[in-house]
């Protein structure tokens, strides 16, 4: 009997795991939170009862806002608990969706609770205009149908109680009651500290009565909506940290793209507010020696193509393959500048001597914002020439580089410009 019954365990729950009782943990204190806090509301702990108006008004305004957060805190756990229930058992079930429910209960919850959430606090805003236009209605307040009598439980029997229990006078001031102020505006020299004017021969609270209630009013639910509020953070945390990785990975990727263009930008901009030298972008272009045979030329151009389409080719000599080489050279294409920036005074001079003259080319910026074009400069010179800057690297027209960048307030790839028969390799290679 012990036997078949663990069998049916097996048949039925999953295999237990950590990150399986870590997800029966959260799903159980979020289920006891909503227990407690039905208990609280229940038990009249949770919400603020205290009252400023009579309770036999007909329009009590604590007792509505009382009533609507205790009907939300009702709703969001009635519909929590079972949901709790469901995931609970999904998760455990051999053949449970887990996934998808805890997807859906959560972007259900979510929704339910935010819409509400929303409604009641318009419902709140309403309700505080309405308190305020019952009580704008009594004006003006020294009618002498409006005199307080004692008995009852009315607008003006509450005014009257505010004005002793908050020391203030009128909705609106003193004046509300001019010319003749009731003794509860009445403040003694011993509360003249709290503000008091003299009118008459008397002295009367300063304060007005209704921006204090409004003021209560407002602030009465604070920690009520301080716990929904987290309440609808704990449920969709998973959502808002989702939403959150999108927006930060976007941004971070527009700051791979754009931080290089830009910061390099800002640094030509302040290089040249401080007197520097404008300079020129230049590729030096080692000239083709008359001994180099055309059989040379061909197997230099082949391994440059080879480069490009990256095949796989063992170099029986060295034990390397292509990519391993392309690799190295993509590497020393970083150490080693072949894009050289020179002053003008030296570019003019390569313009006024070399034959033929440096060629002006065109390109195109890689950065994702704008794609501006700008110059640069090819140079054919001979290895050794006088003419050729200090530090500057020939490249042979023969065996292209992969990469060649430029790096002056944008990014640039120059390679298919310098080497045109890159761009005919990669048109002319099978998809």
């Amino acid at each position: 009997m012990a036997a078949e019954t663990e069998e049916t365990k097996k048949r039925f729950f999953r295999k237990h795991s950590c990150e399986r009782w870590t997800a029966t943990l959260m799903v159980g204190i979020y289920a006891v939170w909503c227990s407690l806090l039905v208990i609280l509301t229940a038990s009249g702990v949770f919400l603020d009862s205290q009252n400023f108006e009579c309770r036999d008004t007909n329009e009590n305004f604590v007792a509505s806002r009382l009533k609507s957060e205790a009907n939300l805190v009702y709703l969001w756990s009635g519909l929590s608990l079972p949901s709790c229930a469901l995931m609970l058992v999904e998760l455990w079930r051999k053949k449970g969706h887990y996934k998808i429910t805890a997807v859906c209960m959560i972007i259900f919850l979510s929704v339910v609770m935010i819409s509400t959430l929303i409604l009641l606090g318009k419902e709140e805003a309403q309700d505080i205009q309405e308190l305020m236009s019952r009580y704008h209605g009594l004006f003006p307040l020294w009618n002498p149908t409006n005199r307080f009598t004692g008995t009852g439980c009315d607008e003006l029997h509450n005014v009257y109680r505010w004005q002793a229990e908050f020391k203030c006078c009128g909705l609106r001031g003193y004046k509300d009651w001019t010319p003749s102020i009731p003794d509860s505006c009445l403040c003694s020299v011993q509360d003249n500290s709290t503000g008091c004017v003299r009118v008459g021969d008397s002295l009367v609270y300063k304060k007005p009565c209704l921006p204090i209630v409004v003021l209560l009013a407002k602030t009465r639910s604070r920690s009520f909506w301080a716990v929904m509020i987290f309440w609808v953070n704990y449920v969709g945390f998973p959502i808002s940290l989702f939403a959150l990785m999108v927006v930060g990975s976007f941004f971070f990727l527009l700051y791979l793209e754009t931080s290089a263009c830009y910061y390099n930008k800002l640094s030509s901009w302040i290089y040249k507010k401080k007197g520097g030298v404008e300079m020129v972008p230049v590729v030096f272009i080692r000239k083709n020696k008359n001994s180099q045979s055309e059989e040379e030329n061909s197997k230099n151009v082949e391994a440059g193509e080879k480069i490009v389409n990256e095949n796989v080719v063992l170099d029986v000599e060295d034990g390397q393959t292509v990519e391993e080489e392309a690799q190295e050279t993509i590497d020393d294409d970083w150490n080693n500048k072949r894009l050289m920036w020179i002053p003008l005074s030296e570019f003019t001079k390569l313009q006024e001597e070399l034959d033929p003259p440096p060629s002006q080319h065109q390109v195109r910026c890689l950065c994702l914002i704008t794609e501006r074009k700008s110059k640069f400069y090819t140079v054919l010179i001979d290895e050794g020439s006088p003419l050729l800057p200090a530090g500057a690297e020939l490249v042979d027209p023969d065996k292209p580089t992969h990469i060649t960048l430029a790096i002056r307030g944008h990014l640039y790839s120059v390679e298919d410009i310098v080497w045109p028969q890159l761009r005919t390799s990669r048109i002319n290679q099978p998809l």
